[in-house]
């Protein structure tokens, strides 16, 4: 069996960082004979760091996953290598700095080009065979054929024509332009044909939405820019004025992006709706009849009582089959009637207050909760509605479905940066003090972005227990039952530091401190994920989506548990000795290590680092081992399981997960 190879992305980097200094160092020796560099070639040297890191992380040049196959890792390396001449040689032009040898810039960008080359390819034939099946098939599909607007074309030539005539009038105060000024028109011609023919600018198969439509526009315009400022300074073009070279571009892609935004919104996106053309459409529109005045009261009883299945799937969710299907393969709709089920589609507190008050069983609202200003007030309202057993059918959009709904929408290179300036302002300003205030006064909580986690949990606090959850058309739609009276706990864990009640010594509860890393309200779904999920080896729940990446950093470093100290100070806890656990945890052990629990007081350094046992029942094996050696000697156990556990955290690397 082949042995995986495997390489980190921090290793790639390392190394492409030693090439680019190879290059840079060897072309300063060709031109001067010494490998010691001129201060203004230091800031030189600084300003290829500085691009070729964010050209690096911009191509994902050191994601395994871009290396597919030996054309598109050339391809990469083809393309990082332009970017980085585009953006030194736009940073000279722009800032007038001729001083700087051409060959020097150049030969530098082509030199890296080179070794990267030769090197992946050396690594290629000697482990290019371990790459995995899915990297070695290529996507081959077939092309469309181009949807070419011929309106959006000649527009926006015009447009190119246009603006330059106006940049020369601004500038000479004439339109009309000197021989080397035609010149340079034909070359932004030839420019702005070419940036558009690679990024299908004028190709309507782009108006997915507005987003879609622009973009090839803006890499257009980067191409242009980059293209430019590398001819003018290869060749020397600084007699061209930049003032209206870059301001004849910029105003392009500004009446561009209104351009491309009118032909979406009004050419493109028109409906035209079909009118009433015949006098049988006005009959059969103006025609009026005379109802029947008596009332039925049978028929309206029947209809009331009459299961809900039928009007669900054929008229209230008609339009979303996949939810119909969700519900009825959750709940028994047949025994549903009616008169016991009700359904909205608002955010607002309000509407259900305003259900009557009659037996609930079956509340469903389309609205995703995420506009909902109050949730945990929301939620009690629907728990104080429904029956006892009734059940709640709603919808939330998570950090997850947020994200995919957000990378479907934006094109590529753009949708990075929109999603971290919505996390910032959807997810963070809404749990920062003092700033969250801000937030709910400007947006009124609408839009705001909450994990899956904290949906789940805030459901199971306020007394609303989970018995399905689906991710659908970028949504989580859930189904929770009144099963519980909500929760009396008055400090759900929200902020950095969170309080936990646990099982002490004597079986009496304690509270610990810990930085928080898992998701708000979290502690409610212990439960819930290890009925789903069971346990790993550890002892820890398997795929606890509960916990946030910061936090699965923090606990492997035992960051988290810092506050733990003060519990120790208190005299809850030990040194070492078995963790505090919850009521629910703790009833999974066996009845004799649970007594022998509450002889001890927990700790904060426990036995499992000692054994590293990996199933739960060597856990219980080895806390009962721990346990019945502290009753017996407690100071030389003490000491002994300390060393233990030193020789493996220090020595060996064990770490939490």
């Amino acid at each position: 069996m082949t042995k995986k190879t495997y390489i980190s992305p921090f290793s790639l980097a390392v190394f492409d960082f030693f090439l680019l200094n190879i290059s840079f160092f060897a072309m300063n020796y060709y031109k001067r004979g010494t490998f010691e560099l001129s201060p203004i070639y230091v800031k030189l040297l600084i300003a290829f760091y500085i691009i070729w890191l964010f050209v690096s992380l911009f191509t994902k040049k050191y994601h395994l996953n871009s290396y597919k196959s030996y054309s598109d890792a050339l391809i990469l390396f083809t393309k990082s290598t332009i970017f980085i001449a585009y953006s030194i040689s736009l940073i000279v032009v722009m800032l007038g700095l001729i001083a700087f040898s051409r060959l020097h810039i150049f030969g530098t960008c082509f030199l890296l080009l080179f070794l990267e080359t030769t090197m992946f390819s050396i690594c290629y034939v000697s482990i290019g065979k371990t790459r995995s099946a899915d990297m070695e098939k290529a996507d081959v599909e077939e092309g469309e054929k181009r949807k070419l607007s011929i309106f959006l074309l000649s527009s926006d030539f015009l447009l190119v024509t246009l603006l330059f005539f106006l940049m020369n009038y601004y500038k000479r105060g004439s339109f009309s332009l000197s021989p080397e000024y035609e010149k340079l028109l034909l070359l932004i011609y030839g420019l702005w044909f070419f940036t558009s023919f690679i990024t299908n600018k004028f190709d309507r198969r782009n108006f997915q939405n507005i987003y879609y439509a622009v973009a090839p526009c803006v890499k257009a315009m980067i191409l242009m820019v980059g293209t430019m400022s590398l001819l003018i300074f290869a060749f020397r073009l600084l007699y061209f004025s930049r003032l209206y070279i870059f301001g004849s571009f910029l105003m392009l892609i500004m009446v561009e992006s209104v351009l491309y935004y009118l032909y979406f919104v009004f050419g493109l996106n028109r409906e035209i709706e079909r009118d009433i053309e015949s006098v049988e459409e006005v009959k059969t529109l103006m025609e009026q009849k005379e109802l029947p005045l008596e009332i039925d009261i049978e028929d309206i009883r029947s209809r009331l009582i009459k299961p809900i299945k039928g009007e669900l799937e054929e008229r209230y969710l008609k339009p979303y089959p996949w939810l119909f299907d969700f519900i009825d393969q959750s709940l028994n709709l047949s025994g549903i009637i009616k008169a016991e089920t009700a359904i909205m589609n608002s955010g607002e507190l309000f509407h259900v207050n305003l259900i009557d008050d009659h037996p609930i069983r079956l509340l469903i609202n389309l609205h995703r909760i995420n506009d909902v200003r109050w949730i945990n007030r929301y939620f009690l309202e629907v728990q104080k509605t429904l029956v006892n057993g009734g059940f709640f059918v709603g919808r939330a959009d998570t950090i997850d479905t947020h994200k995919k709904r957000l990378f479907k929408k934006y094109p590529k290179y753009f949708r990075e940066l929109f999603y971290a300036f919505h996390f910032i302002l959807f997810r963070l300003w809404p749990k920062l003090p003092g700033i969250k205030k801000v937030f709910f006064a400007i947006t009124k909580g609408n839009n705001r972005i909450i994990s899956r986690a904290e949906v789940l949990g805030r459901l199971y606090f306020c007394g609303l227990k989970v018995i399905a959850e689906k991710e659908m058309e970028n949504s989580l739609y859930f189904i929770a039952q009144k099963s519980r009276t909500p929760s009396l706990d008055k400090n759900p864990s929200y902020g950095p530091f969170v309080k936990f009640e646990r099982i002490g010594s004597n079986g009496r509860p304690i509270y610990t401190y810990k930085f928080r890393t898992m998701h708000p309200y979290s502690e409610y779904l212990q439960e819930y994920v290890y009925e789903k999920n069971k346990l790993r080896k550890g002892g820890k729940i398997e795929n606890d989506f509960r916990v946030t990446g910061l936090g699965e950093f923090m606990r492997k470093r035992w960051l988290d548990e810092l506050p733990m100290i003060y519990n120790w100070i208190k005299g809850e806890l030990q040194l070492v000795g078995v963790r505090p656990l919850t009521v629910h945890y703790l009833s999974l052990y066996t009845k004799d290590v649970r007594e022998m629990r509450k002889k001890v007081k927990p700790g904060l350094i426990p036995p499992f680092y000692a054994d590293l046992p990996e199933t739960f029942s060597e856990i219980c094996e080895s806390e009962r081992r721990y346990l019945q050696a502290f009753l017996e000697e407690p100071i030389k156990t003490q000491w002994v399981y300390f060393w233990k556990t030193f020789y493996n955290i220090i020595i060996k690397g064990a770490r939490s997960n």
